[in-house]
């Protein structure tokens, strides 16, 4: 999440004045509020009202009210502060940047009183030591998606609970063209003309997409931010959110214990990548990981891991996911993570897999069909006879009705090979959500816990009832709460350690 120290110096500076710079402010008489809460505490909020007359949300962003002409002076000595910012004294950036504002007051012998110099600071740490317009809402934990679509169009977000909603937030052509700007200059790209697209990622870890001009969209600049969670989410999350079960968890879990593959595939903002990384945390603790991703989204709390992204061309070397799968394997690593696939690394991840490498990745396909179709076909071209080695799929979907929004793991297929005669693929369905009743059921015998039974010598029964025990711990897990990072991971290295301890350890442990 993204942090900016500076607003906590400013709402002591508040406290001291005894000022509020935040004030209320009267919706519509034809809009209701139907959510409100603080962005950035004492500073900024998030107001969402509907409509009364066509049932529309809208996301209002409440930040310190500046009149007309308090805007035209605060933008008139916008950048002499910049300037006298660099060089002012001060023992922090916060001081200096006071010190700033009042020598740039000094010599144009303006008066301000406590309210308006406090209001001034905070878009001067806004704009000069934070991201801009859109900061307050990427505070927001609540947002997954800020997109901006164009000249004098209304910036829209994707509310977790609310869905898309168009914000008070509108950029003309002169502020949006130097905002996307600004925005590529923090995420240290060179964005112009000659190199009208850029995808980065802020220093929050957030990525983001940018186009320049009218030349790439004819709507003007863009750009769009897909927030990044600096507490990913764990399984014990993704079970409070119902998007798998207990059950299904273990049985994964099983699967990464005993280097199985496996893909989770669905379609565009499904949660693909969120479901991965909480898979990821149940590979066991000292293991060798390797994560290639184009933008860092993989987080794992594991030491020995190292995470690899691409690079676009300098002086002519572009490094891709090709690239850096080749290399990894050469660094003999226990578990590979790709991304999401979707070029020719495709060919080198499924030979790894069938070299032994535990192989993990993210796939754009909304079911098993789609997804061997686009394995098969051009760019891809991975012949069927390297895809048998992908065990186990997970397809996930996003379920919208009137009132809600699920992401839910629609089904899980085990691969089992290669039909002698027809040259099919044969798929074995374990598990299914069953929409209805928001429910998952077991839909067959996993056959890869048998061959697991066959390669470790434990009886099917040995393996089935130790399926068991990690579900009873996952449940425990939930019941207690286990939910941030750290600690869930903790417990799974315990259990891995000690089962009978782990469990002693989360009885006891208070909700």
């Amino acid at each position: 999440m993204l942090t900016n120290p500076y607003y906590n110096d400013l709402r002591e500076l508040m406290d001291q004045f005894g000022v509020e710079i935040v004030e209320e402010i009267k919706s519509e008489t034809n809009e209701e509020v139907i959510d409100e809460y603080w962005l950035i505490e004492k500073v900024a909020r998030a107001r969402i009202v509907e409509n009364l007359e066509t049932l529309r949300k809208k996301y209002w962003v409440i930040e310190p009210q500046i009149s007309e002409q308090e805007a035209v002076l605060l933008y008139s000595i916008y950048e002499d502060v910049r300037h006298k910012l660099i060089y002012s004294p001060g023992v922090s950036v916060f001081e200096k940047l006071m010190n700033a504002v009042k020598r740039v007051m000094n010599d144009y012998s303006i008066k301000t009183n406590d309210e308006l110099f406090l209001k001034m600071l905070y878009y001067f740490i806004r704009d000069f030591l934070g991201l801009g317009i859109i900061e307050p809402i990427l505070y927001d934990e609540n947002i997954e998606d800020i997109s901006c679509d164009g000249y004098s169009i209304p910036v829209f977000v994707y509310h977790r609970k609310y869905g898309n909603m168009s914000t008070n937030i509108v950029l003309e052509k002169d502020v949006l063209d130097n905002y996307v700007l600004l925005l590529a200059q923090r995420a240290n790209k060179h964005l112009s003309y000659s190199n009208p697209i850029v995808d980065a990622t802020l220093p929050d870890g957030s990525r983001i997409q940018i186009t320049y001009g009218s030349e790439i969209s004819t709507r003007g600049s863009t750009f769009t931010v897909r927030k990044f969670r600096e507490e990913p989410f764990t399984p014990v999350d993704l079970m409070n959110l119902g998007t798998i079960s207990a059950r299904m968890l273990a049985y994964f879990w099983i699967l990464i214990e005993h280097k199985r593959n496996i893909m989770v595939i669905g379609e565009t903002a499904s949660g693909k990548t969120t479901t991965l990384n909480a898979l990821l945390m149940f590979i066991p603790p000292d293991s060798k990981i390797i994560s290639i991703e184009d933008t860092r989204e993989i987080q794992l709390y594991h030491d020995n891991w190292i995470p690899e992204v691409t690079r676009l061309s300098i002086e002519g070397q572009e490094i891709d996911m090709y690239d850096l799968l080749r290399a990894a394997l050469r660094q003999r690593p226990e578990y590979i993570v790709v991304g999401e696939v979707r070029g020719r690394e495709a060919q080198t991840l499924f030979q790894a897999m069938a070299t032994g490498h535990a192989s993990y990745a993210t796939f754009h396909a909304g079911d098993v069909d789609q997804l061997i179709h686009r394995l098969e076909e051009e760019p891809l071209n991975v012949p069927r006879v390297l895809i048998q080695y992908l065990d186990a799929v997970a397809i996930q979907g996003r379920h919208v009705t009137r009132t809600e929004k699920r992401r839910r793991i629609k089904a899980v297929f085990e691969i089992l090979g290669i039909e002698g005669e027809t040259k099919e693929l044969l798929l074995n369905p374990v598990y299914r959500w069953e929409s209805s009743t928001d429910r998952f059921i077991e839909s067959s015998s996993s056959t890869k816990l048998d061959a697991i039974s066959q390669s470790t010598g434990l009886t099917i029964g040995e393996i089935l009832e130790d399926l068991d025990s990690r579900t009873r711990f996952l449940e425990l897990l939930k019941d207690r709460n286990v939910s941030k990072y750290r600690d869930f991971v903790r417990f799974i290295s315990l259990y891995y350690s000690n089962p009978e301890m782990a469990f002693e350890e989360l009885e006891v442990l208070e909700v």
